[in-house]
């Protein structure tokens, strides 16, 4: 036996062992990267995103993202205001009907209505534009011309009515106007009628009214043609556009 242990075949028996049981001890200290037992921390290496599938190459999303806004994905309140919103444009398009019952319009498709409507505009713009506000801009001594337009197109369609009371109540003045007074009576196109009386109110404005605040005003006939026929135009688009008439 102590012959055996001294021989050559014993030295490489024991350095085989030796070097398998080193090995193995390496191995299982380079595993984990730091000494088993050591109670440090070891943090796992960090994973790289690349932003592709490994299995068949085709591209992903490596973040989330948020989804594109549209008219679909309104908050409670965006779709609160459109509701009010609505509501309110479906009020002013239904004031007309409700508030005023449209008269007949055929006199503004006529021509010479349009072109005297047009010249209208410019005088207004030389002239009532010193007491009102004309398309928001002008004086303030009076109200904006757009809403006493739609007070005078209401009051027509009871002008019958508040004739009788002034021939009653002020004889003499209806004596005077008589002439133009009847002439509004038996027009029954009420854009018609409103435009003789525009141009009984335009020569003299206290005609039919010893209260009216405007000024004697200084026109020619083509002046007053033109003025009476804008003021018309005026009173119905502002009902069609649900402004706000001047309250008597």
């Amino acid at each position: 036996m102590a012959m055996w242990m001294q021989s050559a075949g014993f030295k490489r028996y024991l350095t085989a062992v030796s070097v398998t049981l080193f090995s193995g001890l390496f191995i299982a200290g380079c595993g984990s990267g730091t000494p088993e037992g050591s109670g440090q921390k070891v943090n796992p290496a960090p994973v790289e995103v690349t932003g592709k599938s490994g299995g068949n190459g085709s591209e992903q999303a490596s973040s989330v993202k948020k989804p594109a806004s549209s008219s679909n994905n309104e908050s409670p309140a965006q779709t609160a205001a459109g509701e009010v919103e609505g509501d309110e444009a479906a009020e002013k398009a239904s004031r007309s009907v409700v508030d005023f019952p449209m008269p007949d319009l055929t006199l503004l498709s006529d021509a010479a209505f349009q072109r005297n409507a047009k010249m209208g505009r410019l005088v207004a713009k030389r002239r009532c534009i010193l007491c009102h506000k004309i398309e928001g801009r002008g004086a303030i001594l009076q109200p904006p011309l757009v809403q006493v337009s739609m007070r005078r197109l209401k009051r027509m369609l009871d002008y019958d009515e508040y004739l009788e009371q002034l021939q009653s109540g002020d004889p003499d003045r209806f004596t005077a106007g008589q002439k133009t007074f009847e002439a509004i009576r038996l027009e029954q196109d009420v854009l018609k009628s409103m435009r003789l009386w525009l141009k009984g109110y335009l020569k003299h404005p206290t005609f039919d009214n010893s209260q009216a605040k405007m000024p004697l005003q200084v026109l020619i006939p083509a002046e007053i043609e033109q003025l009476a026929c804008y003021v018309i135009q005026l009173a119905v688009e502002g009902y069609q556009k649900g402004e706000t008439p001047l309250e008597d």
